[in-house]
């Protein structure tokens, strides 16, 4: 890569935070399948409504686990922004380099994560998004990035749950390296 770059490292303190509250997510799942709670609440005792609950906390819990700690390990950067373009190495489908080239705008999106909160992202448009699409080989993860595509305008989103930055910044700094490079290309 070039000297006109900036690596921006996962941040641990953060990862350690996310793993806790995946471990929490696999011990709430695996209590309410080993003591099957009751309430009062007709639909939260719905046991159809129950066994989603508890299954999709356990499966969310073990894929955060797993996904957390992985990153928790890695020892490259979560993001490098170059004049060739956008290094990404920030989620679970390591889409690797996507050049300039590639991105035919970079905005904002954000999802309402619970009643409280809302998930902001730094949304990559891409000019040809089958082209990352296709490049996942697992079916699952293609699926979701096919979701993430038609929903959200691209497959690509970059947080920064995992990152030394917050949202503000680095959307900031997304934008003036891609309206620096894009124009040179």
């Amino acid at each position: 890569m070039t000297e006109n770059k900036i690596e921006i490292s996962l941040s641990k303190t953060k990862l350690i935070k996310l793993l806790i509250f995946s471990v929490l997510f696999l011990l709430g799942g695996l209590w309410m399948i080993i003591t099957n709670p009751q309430t009062n609440n007709s639909v939260f005792n719905n046991l159809i409504i129950k066994t989603i609950a508890s299954y999709g906390s356990t499966i969310m819990g073990l894929l955060g686990i797993y996904f957390f700690t992985k990153k928790l390990f890695d020892k490259k950067p979560g993001l490098i922004l170059s004049e060739e373009g956008i290094y990404d190495n920030t989620s679970a489908f390591n889409f690797g380099l996507i050049p300039w080239t590639d991105i035919s705008e970079i905005y904002e999106k954000s999802i309402q994560a619970s009643i409280a909160s809302k998930q902001h992202f730094v949304t990559i448009g891409l000019v040809d998004p089958e082209k990352y699409i296709t490049r996942v080989t697992n079916i699952l993860k293609r699926r979701l990035l096919m979701v993430n595509s038609k929903s959200y305008g691209s497959p690509i989103h970059i947080s920064t749950n995992g990152l030394k930055t917050n949202h503000k910044d680095l959307f900031k700094l997304v934008t003036e390296y891609f309206n620096k490079y894009k124009s040179a290309v």
